[in-house]
Formats: structure tokens, C-alpha cells, sequence
């Protein structure tokens, strides 16, 4: 599978710049990892899956952090789908839709509406029962694979609370947006307009919704924050590889000790970060890691930041080229902050349990 991973992400990272600079994702690109089964990592076998956990997803999620950020970002929400139908769904809706999700539909989550983000319970998207349908009106935004996705777990409003649906694309209106990072992760705003869903694809069950939430949030932030050591790691290896050729003043810019500190620092805390991310992972295959993800989550944030924060700077002008690959990674970086739950959220989880 390691293998698998890396000849995907080298794939990747010949046309990362090209995704950014598009903003378009590379189907060919996801067809290879249809192909090579990494889009049902956490899938059982039965359904098309690998059948392995959060370890091995931060391993892809990682390695594909390294080579473009808005495909990585892609594959790392299609899995949120994925494991949301591995949790939640009933053995037709896995034998329909989680068979698709790890063959050949990407996935996603339809949570966030334009009044907000975070409170997840104040969404307004209605469903309304009509005989074996529900009847759903509304608008969803900042959707990651909304572009080319197929299958979304959406979270809407019926007379008996939020509950998640498994909602096709037909019938959607899809508005593409057009976001400074992760770019070509098919991110959409989202109209519902007397959408028909069949009461079977409640996934879970009516008014429970925020337990499919956050059940599946709270894990796959662990991925999530996988993918952002892979762009501190790569902003630390370009930083480092520049440096040792750059110079200034008569030498190699990599012997100044200025210089040094601050690769030094970068060093040691994406160390620390990947120490963590790990351990959570192995914790999450087997109990609860809501606090663990929150951790992983806005310990990433900070570190991916700073690597490419120093990664532009060891650059110079040079950092801050338009599709320079650390002016790429300095943009991808903030996501880290926002999606799945911002830090400041993340820290409100983490002090909770204090």
C-alpha cells in the first residue's frame, strides 16, 4: 500500500501546479486512485474498501499533502463520506453508495450554509416530509468536491430535528468558487431547490444527525491535520534544499545561523506535530479521539503556518511569485484554521474535557 501511495502522490505532484493555477481537479489523477484503491482506505474489503484505518489514511492524507494541497484536501473529505456511510449506513445503503464511493464517485460532506459554519445546529436547510420523500430546500456553501462529487451526506432540518441524507447530485445547482487555496478540491456553494430524497437514504436515523457529524468529524481530523504535515514537511524540504544553494555575502545563505534557528525550530515541531498525528491515529482505530483530533488539528495549524511562513522568507522574492511552490503551500497552509472546525472551535473542544 506504501508503494501505492507514493508512485500516486509523485503522479500528483507533476501536476500540482497546473491544479492550483486552474483551479480544476485532475480526473485522471482520481481515476488512479479509483484504480489503486485508495479511495475506500478505510472501507471494508467487502465494499470495494482496503479495510484499514486512520493510520493508513494519515499516510495517504500525508504524502498527498506533500505533492498539491487541493487534491489531497479532496481525497481527505471524500474519506469523511466514506467513513460516515462506514459507521452510520444499513447494508443497502453500503452496498449501493459506499460501493460507489470506493470505485468511482467522490464523496463529500453538506454541512456548512451560508449563515455559518461552526454552529452547525443553527443550518436552515429544510426537509420536509411528502409521502415516502423528503422535500429539501435551501443552500449549502464552501463545499469541498462539490464540483464533480456525486454522493453527499448532507445535514438538513425535518419536523424532528437535523438529520443526515445521502443526496445524489442530480438536481443540484452548483455555483464553483473560487478560493486562494487547496484550489482544485471542487469547492461550491450548494442550492437545494424541491430536491426529492426517499426516506431509505436517512442515513442513521431521523433527527440524529449532529451524531453523524460529529461522529465522523471528530476522527477524520486526524487525517486532516496529516495532510497539513505534509505541506510543513515539504515547505521545510524546498526551504532547506533552497538554502543549501542560495547565496549571499560570499557564502551559502543555509551557514547563516539566523537562518539556521529558524529551520531548527520548523524541524523540531513538525516532529513533534507528526509524533502526535500518529499516536492519535493508532488511539482512534480503537476508542473515542475527539480530543486527540482537536489537538492534531490546531497543533498542525500553527506548524504548517509557520513552515511556510519561513519557507517564503529562506525564498525571498522569489516566495512570493504567484505559483512558486511555497507561495502554493503558504496559501494552502490557512486552511488548516478553517475547515472541519476552526481552532478556536478546536480549542473549546480541547478545554471542555479539562
Amino acid at each position: 500500500m506504501i508503494g501505492e501511495i507514493k508512485e500516486l502522490a509523485s503522479d500528483v505532484s507533476k501536476k500540482a501546479s497546473k491544479i492550483d493555477a486552474e483551479n480544476e481537479m485532475d480526473f485522471d489523477l482520481l481515476n488512479l486512485a479509483f484504480k489503486k484503491k485508495l479511495m475506500g482506505v478505510n472501507a471494508d474489503e467487502e465494499y470495494g474498501g482496503l479495510g484499514k484505518g486512520y493510520v493508513e489514511l494519515c499516510i495517504l492524507a500525508e504524502e498527498l499533502g506533500k505533492a498539491s494541497g487541493g487534491f489531497a484536501h479532496s481525497v481527505v473529505v471524500h474519506h469523511m463520506a466514506v467513513d460516515a456511510l462506514r459507521m452510520f449506513g444499513n447494508e443497502e445503503q453500503k452496498e449501493n453508495f459506499l460501493k460507489r464511493l470506493t470505485t468511482k464517485e467522490v464523496g463529500t460532506l453538506a454541512i456548512t450554509e451560508p449563515k455559518g459554519g461552526s454552529d452547525v445546529a443553527a443550518l436552515e436547510l429544510k426537509a420536509e416530509k411528502k409521502g415516502d420523500n423528503f422535500i429539501l430546500n435551501g443552500r449549502k456553501t464552501l463545499i469541498t468536491n462539490a464540483v464533480f462529487g456525486g454522493i453527499f451526506i448532507t445535514l438538513a432540518k425535518t419536523e424532528n430535528g437535523i438529520t443526515a441524507f445521502i443526496v445524489e447530485k442530480g438536481g443540484l445547482e452548483i455555483n464553483k468558487l473560487e478560493p486562494s487555496g487547496v484550489r482544485g478540491s471542487g469547492l461550491a456553494s450548494i442550492g437545494f431547490k424541491d430536491v426529492e430524497v426517499p426516506k431509505e437514504n436517512i442515513l442513521g436515523k431521523e433527527g440524529k444527525g449532529m451524531k453523524v457529524a460529529l461522529a465522523t468529524l471528530a476522527p477524520n481530523r486526524i487525517p486532516f491535520a496529516a495532510m497539513g504535515l505534509g505541506f510543513a514537511e515539504r515547505c521545510l524540504e524546498l526551504a532547506v534544499k533552497y538554502a543549501k544553494t542560495r547565496e549571499a555575502f560570499g557564502r551559502k545563505i543555509i551557514e547563516f545561523q539566523g537562518l539556521q534557528f529558524m529551520l531548527a525550530d520548523v524541524t523540531a515541531e513538525i516532529e513533534a506535530a507528526k509524533r502526535l498525528i500518529y499516536y492519535s491515529a493508532e488511539v482512534a482505530d480503537n476508542e473515542d479521539a475527539t480530543v486527540l483530533g482537536a489537538k492534531c488539528k490546531l497543533f498542525i495549524a500553527k506548524v504548517a503556518k509557520k513552515a511556510a511562513d519561513v519557507a517564503v522568507e529562506v525564498y525571498g522574492g522569489h516566495g512570493i511569485l504567484r505559483n512558486s511552490p511555497v507561495d502554493r503551500a503558504y496559501r494552502d497552509a490557512k486552511i488548516l484554521d478553517i475547515a472541519e472546525g476552526t481552532s478556536e472551535i478546536m480549542k473549546f473542544v480541547i478545554a471542555r474535557q479539562l
